[in-house]
């Protein structure tokens, strides 16, 4: 019927959308007319006024649906923006969490490099306290027990001093917690040491020896009636360092990024679904 084709045709003319889906909409509204026109024919109308009465019928219905589908281009539109978004989001998040996986086992094979660093810590500690487990006063013995635990740090250690606690006992007021674990700290005075080993052997002038000022380059552990002190080699200090970094500034922020684009893509995924429903809803009413 080539007049419904043509009125069909001046409806959606100025109508946007995708080719198939216009295409859809005016074979919808061409069967309704066409079908109402039959039932017209039927009633004993001719051709021509069942074909009248039919357009005339549907009345301001072509408004509606002009502005209809207009709205349903724009909703259409967005829709497509929303699942845009939805599957970059979704792609970020997959490079972000690769990204943080690889980061991931970095930090866990570094980290496992530099463990020595804390088995040491109380290995040494548990060594120089061995010698002077039975001791009150150090003796040659004991003494020359300590160089040998020097030497088997020497790579590690630049010196290791031995206090009694009267000799620092206003410090130990103030560090109390230095007799629960080997703890890094700013060095004791070393002036107030019972005895000071170096590579060198036995230190004689204590008075010249100048504290470290890195606070992660000093361990120190007391244990009644000793307060033992050991200080890393300057070459040791970026192993303690990164140890350190490792512990406490940890890749704990890794995985909130791709965390989050996934939140993204997850809730753009179900507006789009949302979206895409409302969509199928509206072209059956501009249908």
């Amino acid at each position: 019927m080539k007049q419904i084709d043509e009125y069909v045709n001046a409806i959606y003319r100025h109508v946007n959308g995708k080719k198939e889906e216009i295409s859809d909409l005016k074979h919808e509204m061409r069967s309704h007319l066409i079908e109402a026109v039959h039932e017209l024919k039927e009633q004993g109308k001719s051709e021509e006024e069942a074909v009248r009465i039919a357009i005339e019928n549907f009345g301001e219905k072509p408004q509606l649906i002009k502005g209809l589908s207009e709205f349903f281009t724009m909703q259409k539109r967005f829709t497509r923006y929303v699942l845009g978004f939805a599957l970059v989001s979704l792609v970020l998040a997959s490079l972000f969490l690769v990204h943080a996986l690889i980061e991931s086992k970095m930090y866990r094979e570094a980290l496992h490099a530099v463990e020595e660093v804390e088995i040491d810590r109380q290995h040494i500690m548990d060594d120089i306290f061995s010698v002077l487990q039975s001791s009150h006063d150090l003796s040659n013995v004991e003494e020359e027990q300590l160089i040998d635990v020097f030497e088997k740090y020497q790579e590690k250690l630049n010196l290791i001093a031995v206090f009694r606690e009267t000799e620092v006992e206003d410090w130990l007021e103030e560090n109390e917690f230095v007799y629960r674990k080997p703890t890094t700290i700013l060095p004791i005075d070393y002036s107030h040491a019972s005895i000071v080993i170096s590579n060198k052997g036995i230190v004689q002038n204590m008075d010249q020896i100048v504290p470290s000022n890195y606070d992660l380059g000093t361990v120190v552990k007391a244990s009644t009636p000793f307060v033992i002190q050991y200080e890393y080699k300057d070459s040791y200090r970026n192993i303690v360092e990164e140890h350190h970094q490792l512990n406490y500034y940890g890749p704990n922020s890794l995985h909130q990024l791709p965390l989050l684009f996934f939140v993204i893509s997850i809730v753009l995924g179900v507006i789009w679904v949302f979206l895409e429903g409302y969509s199928k809803q509206l072209k059956r009413v501009i249908g």
